[in-house]
């Protein structure tokens, strides 16, 4: 797993694709063992079942959409034809991933409603929902922890160069 996570995360992807569709397999397993468990329909097992394929058919909707608002703004054409004025790279980046996430809540809630409803407990969708909510302010959070540590705009970044 270390060797897994280290490869992928440097960039070298030398078997990112068996680690996702492992992941995907697993999650599919796994929820078909929760509805087995359950005793749903076959029509509701199917949407526990086929609820990781379509979480990472929404990781690429989402991140497609997001990308076209990584730019900078436009500026003036007199002055500075096709750009604006300088922007914090930072930002630019944050601002697709805030379009990102705001996409990603909303087609996980679709998804949730649609595909995990059971019929003993028809608002149940509500409590997948809220787990998926928590993850994605648990990665929203990780970016703004990350970036007050390797900011150079905050105190953690500033008192290193100050005591170099």
């Amino acid at each position: 797993m270390v060797g897994d996570n280290v490869g992928d995360c440097a960039g070298q992807c030398a078997d990112l694709f068996e680690s996702i569709s492992a992941e995907i397999i697993s999650a599919m397993i796994l929820g078909g063992v929760l509805a087995e468990k359950a005793n749903l329909d076959f029509e509701y097992k199917s949407g526990f079942i086929l609820f990781p394929l379509l979480v990472h058919t929404l990781d690429l909707i989402v991140s497609t959409i997001g990308i076209f608002f990584v730019k900078t703004k436009p500026g003036l054409p007199t002055l500075n034809p096709g750009y604006g004025p300088l922007e914090d790279p930072l930002d630019i980046l944050k601002r697709g991933y805030y379009v990102s996430l705001g996409l990603a809540l909303v087609g996980l809630f679709y998804i949730c409603k649609t595909f995990l409803y059971v019929p003993s407990a028809p608002n149940a969708y509500l409590y997948f929902f809220g787990c998926s909510f928590i993850g994605v302010a648990v990665s929203f959070f990780f970016v703004l922890i990350t970036q007050y540590f390797t900011d150079y705009n905050f105190h953690p970044v500033q008192s290193i160069a100050h005591s170099s």
